[in-house]
């Protein structure tokens, strides 16, 4: 159960009912203040506490490697997940006729940065969902000799289907393969080690299960992997030393700070600072054991109503999502209906879709459940 403390943090313990998470998340007390504070220096000071926001960016650094189990050097910020999948699709040396392998349904963050390779002569390989999975066997029966890079979102958008990430890791570790993460779903509701996956690239973005804000996130490089990459993602912040604003022969930084084109958004980085602390004080392991808890209850909730619940639910598939619908019923409907009554969830692919943070309290799974039983006797 969360302190009082913890509780504290978030003004939606009581209504609107936030369940949302997998979206837009609400910013924490402690990181909306930062913001307030921010804002303040920054009209009232014209720059001068310029270093304080440097110290807070380092100290996000140094929170983002903690979450994802590697070295601050390995983490460089950028704008969203679709920025760091950019960062890795242009920094590569692709020849005509590789390839990249994916799945279906992914979220377009995950699409566009290999689609576009096509003018380099690159193919998208997409594997197909089966009964809200992807199989892996199917997604390994996919790879081939050309087979460059494999990219997969930790936990499906959609369906919260928890991909077999360190099984894909090892395979394509033993064959020299380059595995990608789209992180977004994972990072902040469960505990992520990238060393045990055993990818070479992990991109998130801060403003869903991170707490965060919209326009700031991380990406994880493999040190690694970091020499295979060239200079097309980089810029003068990218460099060994970029305060030295005349020297523009300049090595590239020996980190992946070499992906940070320019000038960071201050305001953004003192934001998933404290985010980021929080969620550090909390512990991934007790966030993670709460989100359970909670989507456990919406489930077996749910399934009480005869609704059918479109999200795996198998040991090792399950995530902080919970996707749900009725045969028949138009859940847009529901949706909005739900929203009325002062709930906040999403409508995806034509279900319901859940997804509480361990801030969220079994009576608000409750509420909801009365709430959808009331709708269900409703003609929509």
């Amino acid at each position: 159960m969360p302190s009082h403390d913890f509780l504290s943090e978030f003004p939606t313990v009581d209504r609107p009912i936030f369940l949302n998470h997998a979206s837009v998340a609400p910013l924490p007390l402690r990181s909306a203040q930062a913001l307030e504070r921010w804002l303040v220096q920054a009209r009232c000071s014209v720059g001068t506490d310029w270093p304080q926001w440097a110290a807070a960016s380092r100290r996000a650094r140094a929170n983002a490697a903690t979450m994802l189990g590697c070295d601050r050097s390995e983490v460089a910020f950028v704008h969203n997940t679709t920025h760091g999948m950019l960062v890795v699709a242009n920094s590569l040396a692709w020849r005509p006729g590789e390839n990249v392998v994916t799945c279906e349904h992914e979220f377009p963050a995950n699409i566009y940065p290999w689609k576009n390779l096509a003018a380099r002569g690159v193919g998208l390989r997409r594997v197909a969902e089966r009964d809200g999975r992807y199989d892996f066997d199917e997604i390994v029966s996919r790879i081939d000799e050309r087979t460059r890079l494999v990219s997969v979102s930790m936990v499906q958008y959609s369906t919260g289907f928890r991909m077999p990430v360190e099984r894909l890791g090892e395979f394509c570790r033993e064959r020299g393969i380059l595995f990608c993460i789209d992180g977004i779903q994972a990072l902040g509701a469960m505990p992520v080690d990238v060393r045990k996956i055993g990818c070479d690239f992990f991109s998130s973005c801060g403003h869903k299960w991170l707490l965060g804000a919209e326009g700031f996130g991380a990406l994880f490089v493999r040190r690694e992997a970091m020499e295979m990459m060239n200079d097309s993602m980089t810029g003068w912040v990218g460099r060994a030393t970029p305060a030295d604003y005349d020297n523009t022969d300049q090595p590239l930084s020996g980190s992946a700070r070499r992906f940070e084109e320019g000038g960071l958004a201050m305001a953004l980085a003192v934001i998933f600072e404290k985010s980021t602390e929080l969620l550090l004080e909390v512990g991934a392991e007790d966030i993670w054991r709460r989100i359970e808890a909670l989507t456990d209850r919406i489930v077996e909730g749910v399934r009480g109503l005869g609704l059918e619940i479109i999200s795996p639910r198998a040991e090792g598939e399950t995530s902080g999502i919970v996707a749900f619908a009725k045969e028949g019923e138009d859940m847009a409907l529901w949706h909005s209906e739900l929203e009325k009554r002062g709930f906040i969830l999403s409508c995806r692919r034509g279900w319901l879709r859940t997804s509480p943070h361990f801030y969220n309290q079994p009576e608000q799974i409750d509420a909801l459940i009365e709430a959808l039983r009331e709708i269900r006797a409703m003609s929509l």
